[in-house]
């Protein structure tokens, strides 16, 4: 019986989560899980170099080289999507899908180094962020400044 209320509760679980993904518009799905593995880590509160350091390796900035610079946003993917609720404003290609908003971010900076030894400094601050938005409901797909 155990096993049973716990299956269904998986079950549940997994219908929720699906659900979820399935209100995102189906051709945005993959800038939206690509902005997410980019530019969103709401774990840490951090903004320091040794941050920077581990984050960009760790999530694959540094290979084949070292990118120049990087913002993750430090707020829950709900906070990120009410950004796509606030007015439009144009973006930096003329569109008009952009939203601002204030969050929290850090921004790594590379100051060294070669691929797979690449240094950043880490500035951590809250701030105006630019992001654009597509889909119906829209959600994020680009970091725009």
């Amino acid at each position: 019986m155990a096993l049973q209320k716990t299956f269904s509760l998986l079950l549940l679980l997994l219908q929720m989560l699906l659900g979820l993904g399935l209100v995102q518009p189906s051709y945005g799905q993959s800038m939206y899980q690509q902005f997410l593995r980019q530019h969103v880590d709401s774990e840490e509160t951090g903004g320091t170099d040794l941050y920077c350091n581990t984050i960009m390796q760790t999530w694959g900035m540094t290979r084949p080289t070292c990118k120049q610079f990087n913002t993750f946003i430090q707020a829950d993917i709900g906070a990120i999507n009410n950004i796509c609720r606030n007015l439009n404003i144009q973006c930096k290609n003329g569109k008009m899908n952009c939203h601002k908003g204030v969050v929290r971010v850090i921004d790594c900076r590379l100051t060294t180094g070669s691929p797979g030894n690449c240094r950043y400094e880490g500035r951590g601050s809250s701030r105006n962020v630019v992001i654009a938005c597509d889909g119906k409901p829209p959600v994020p797909v680009h970091f725009d400044g």
